[in-house]
This record gives C-alpha cells, sequence and structure tokens, in this order.
C-alpha cells in the first residue's frame, strides 16, 4: 500500500507539472494567435485600402485615354486642314517642286504613322518591362524628329488669304499633336502608377494570406495545448480520487467537505462539456 501510494504521489507531481507546463504553452499559442491576428488584419485593411488607389487611378487611365482619343480625332481634323489648305496653294506648283514637296511630306508622314501605331500600342498595353521603356524612348525619339522637321516652303505666289491659311492649319496642328503627346504621357503616368499599386496588392495580400496560414497553425497549437491541458487535470483529479478512497479516517470533515464539493462541481463541469474559464482551470489544479 505504501509504494503504491508513492508511486501515487509521484504521478501526480509529475502530471502537475505536466498540467502546468500545457496551460503555459496554450498561453503563448494564444499569444502568438493574437499577434498574427492582428496582423492579418493589418494586412488586410492595408489591401482594401491599396484596391481603392488602383481604382482611383484606373478611373484617371481611363479619362486620359479618353482625352487621347478626342486630342487624336481633333489632330486627325487639323491634319486634313493642313492638306486641303495645302492642295489650295500648291495648285500651279512646278513638278519638280511637288516631288520635292511630296518626299519630305513622305518622310514626316512616316513619323507620323510610326508615333501613332506606338502611341495606340502602349494604350493598349502591348508593350511590357524593358519593350515598353524601348517603346516609350522610340516615341520620345519620333516625336523630336516630328518638331525638328522643316518642310520644304511653297515656293509659288500664293494669295495672302490661302498662305495665312495655310499657316493657321500648320500651327493648329502642331499644337493638337502637343496636346496628343501631353494627354498620352498623362495617361501613361496614370497607368504606370496603377500597375505599381496593383503589384502592392499582389504583394500584401501574399503576405496576409501567409499570416492567415500562420494564425491557423498557432490556433491548432493553442487548441492541442489546452485539450493536453485539460486531459492533465482529468487525470489529476482521478490521482487525487484514488488517494481519498485509500485514506480511512479524515481529520476534519468540515472543512474537506466543502473543497470536495468545489472540486466535483468544477470537474463535473468539466466533464459535461462546458467550458471552464482560466480562473477556475487554476483553481481546479490548485484543489488536486
Amino acid at each position: 500500500m505504501k509504494e503504491l501510494k508513492k508511486e501515487l504521489e509521484v504521478k501526480r507531481a509529475s502530471m502537475d507539472t505536466k498540467a502546468t507546463d500545457f496551460r503555459i504553452k496554450r498561453d503563448e499559442w494564444n499569444a502568438k494567435t493574437r499577434e498574427f491576428q492582428q496582423t492579418r488584419n493589418s494586412l488586410n485593411l492595408a489591401v482594401r485600402e491599396l484596391i481603392q488607389e488602383v481604382k482611383k487611378q484606373r478611373t484617371i487611365r481611363d479619362a486620359e485615354n479618353e482625352r487621347v482619343r478626342e486630342m487624336k480625332r481633333i489632330r486627325d481634323e487639323c491634319n486634313k486642314n493642313v492638306r486641303d489648305a495645302k492642295k489650295e496653294i500648291e495648285g500651279s506648283q512646278p513638278i519638280e517642286e511637288k516631288k520635292k514637296m511630296h518626299k519630305n511630306r513622305k518622310q514626316l508622314e512616316q513619323l507620323k504613322r510610326e508615333l501613332s501605331r506606338l502611341e495606340r500600342e502602349i494604350d493598349e498595353g502591348r508593350h511590357r518591362g524593358k519593350k515598353e521603356d524601348e517603346a516609350m524612348k522610340r516615341a520620345k525619339f519620333l516625336t523630336q524628329k516630328i518638331r525638328e522637321h522643316v518642310p520644304i516652303k511653297v515656293k509659288i505666289d500664293a494669295t495672302p488669304e490661302a498662305q495665312a491659311a495655310y499657316d493657321a492649319a500648320l500651327e493648329a496642328q502642331d499644337k493638337a499633336h502637343q496636346d496628343v503627346t501631353l494627354a498620352a504621357s498623362q495617361a501613361q503616368a496614370a497607368h504606370e502608377l496603377m500597375l505599381e499599386w496593383n503589384s502592392e496588392v499582389d504583394t500584401r495580400r501574399a503576405k496576409a494570406e501567409e499570416a492567415h496560414k500562420t494564425l491557423r497553425n498557432t490556433k491548432k497549437e493553442a487548441d492541442l495545448a489546452h485539450h493536453r491541458y485539460i486531459v492533465a487535470l482529468r487525470c489529476l483529479h482521478s490521482i487525487n480520487n484514488i488517494f481519498k478512497t485509500m485514506q480511512t479516517e479524515r481529520r476534519d470533515k468540515t472543512t474537506s467537505s466543502e473543497p470536495q464539493l468545489s472540486v466535483d462541481n468544477l470537474m463535473g463541469k468539466l466533464l459535461s462539456g462546458e467550458t471552464l474559464t482560466t480562473e477556475e482551470l487554476m483553481q481546479l489544479q490548485s484543489m488536486d
């Protein structure tokens, strides 16, 4: 009997230590769970805010692209007015002069066609990464060449009205082209910023998902530690019950009956599936 009692004492001390260890581990895992939950929530909030910025930049980009299309329509009208004005004052021009002007004009039109094609491809997002940078550089180069292009002057006599109309058409054409270039630049800037925000959304969302995954793991560990803590308490209670059945007499029934009732009540709640507070669990461990 003494050997059994001694062995139970060892088991009780060991189980008490295990219960304390499991409780400490549970509290540590719960603390980590709260930490990762806060991290995840902060990242999700940042993602929602960034998504709003992406939508804002998309709206700005779409508005600028619409303005680009409108500016191009105006530029096309100006180009037509220039062609019409040229026809008006070039009617009696010598053939050689016409050839020179045609070649000069063809060079300019080739530059403009290539620039228009590049602008359209950039607007459609057909150039990415290094190709996009190359396309933007080429567009800037073409724009500079167009600005530096010197048209061959009309060498025939023209009426002041026709010459004035031609000069006005050229001026309007140049302004329309500058407006297109400016609007395209602003649209591209909004597009690049939108892509930057969108990339940041993906980065933050990946971090939030990783934090959520870690949170689930820490929650599982906390639940496992809590389960083991409850099992340890039940084992501790069973060992104490064995001790009580081995006792043949009690020194003070009044003082011992009330704590035993409290322990039985708490264990009854625990075994019936009710949730005990941390204070009740620690009280149960100390009573045992």
